[in-house]
């Protein structure tokens, strides 16, 4: 996990601190930059490189009164405080892809967004755990993961390259498609039978995340984001289809 001190650090040639994990003592100073080829290098070996960026993972962070994201699965799907799980759910993209016009259903994918954010919710109480800690933690927070699978397939088969503006501008609108759907069926659920037990205690911060959330889906200005060290990239509305780039801004202008 690599905070923006230690990124600093290797940009600038400085030298970075190694501490003890039981006292907090320096043991020893390095270049940021000698470290940082290790890590390269590791990834490289392995095909994994298996670098988190700390904090900007925490920028993001809905709970932080609760503690720092310090750690997720290994393929990083999920993402929140120790001790913590969630049932998880992937659309897959291509089914919502009409091979008649070349477009992509957003109806569709709006309504089994809602759907099941709504089977999510209701399998929390479902759900077996390997501890007690983890079962407590999973009815305080109600964590609930849905995202998207076959993106790399969409794009092929819609004839984009995967590393391009075009896919990654869909890449974003697709994210933002499905986060606003999904917070806003769980908005409408909390209405109804109250929210997650911790939320009163992070209110503040969740829905400045929320906010930020908005913004990069509606393209904001750098200077309109709060709490953020970094400011992220906005769909961008040259390379979004049409169609795509406003569903994704009706997701989140409500």
């Amino acid at each position: 996990r690599i905070t923006d001190a230690f990124m600093k650090a290797v940009i600038d040639d400085g030298w970075w601190d190694l501490t003890n994990r039981l006292d907090g003592k320096v043991r020893q100073k390095v270049r940021a930059r000698d470290i940082w080829d290790h890590v390269a290098l590791a990834a490289w070996l392995c095909a994994d490189p298996g670098v988190q960026f700390h904090t900007t993972v925490n920028d993001w962070h809905t709970c932080p009164k609760d503690g720092e994201i310090r750690a997720s699965n290994p393929c990083s799907e999920y993402m929140f405080l120790d001790d913590t799980a969630c049932n998880l759910a992937s659309l897959n993209l291509l089914a919502f892809h009409d091979p008649a016009t070349g477009d992509i259903r957003v109806d569709d994918l709006r309504h089994a967004i809602r759907l099941w954010t709504i089977v999510l919710e209701i399998s929390v109480l479902m759900a077996q755990f390997p501890s007690q800690a983890i079962a407590r933690k999973s009815y305080d927070y109600r964590t609930l993961g849905l995202g998207f699978a076959n993106l790399g397939t969409l794009l092929m088969v819609m004839g984009i390259p995967y590393d391009s503006a075009e896919g990654r501008a869909i890449a974003a609108a697709l994210s933002a498609i499905i986060t606003g759907e999904a917070y806003a069926a769980s908005a409408e659920m909390a209405a109804e039978l109250g929210p997650f037990p911790r939320f009163a205690a992070n209110r503040d911060d969740m829905l400045r995340v929320i906010r930020n959330h908005r913004r990069a889906a509606l393209g904001a200005p750098a200077a309109e984001y709060e709490g953020l060290s970094v400011v992220p990239q906005p769909i961008d509305p040259l390379f979004c289809p049409p169609d795509l780039l406003a569903a994704a801004r009706a997701a989140w202008d409500r």
